[in-house]
């Protein structure tokens, strides 16, 4: 049987690529928001009615918000974002950034 060699074109699966990375602790993540400008102050209200949400802060940049967020695991953390944050009137994109330890 041949060997399989890893390209640029192969994607590998998550758990491959962080295979030497201990993930045992709570999952954290900064979660880069955009929102309509008017309803920041709204969205970080809202933000702040999430038990994940551990700061939220308005920032400068292509980002309006950088929240960061703590849950059990990766799975958490996707429910928090798609189901708590993205519902939130205002909120236009969020884009989450998982922390890993190397």
């Amino acid at each position: 049987m041949e060997d399989k060699k890893q390209t640029a074109e192969t994607p590998l699966a998550f758990e491959e690529l962080f295979k030497d990375v201990d993930l045992k602790d709570r999952a954290k993540a900064y979660v880069l928001i955009e929102a309509e400008p008017v309803e920041i102050p709204y969205v970080l209200e809202e933000l702040s009615k999430i038990k994940n949400v551990l700061s939220a802060d308005v920032v400068t940049g292509i980002y309006d918000i950088i929240v960061f967020i703590e849950g059990e695991d990766q799975n958490e953390i996707g429910k928090v974002v798609i189901r708590d944050i993205n519902s939130i009137k205002g909120v236009k994109k969020a884009t989450t950034c998982m922390v890993v330890r190397i």
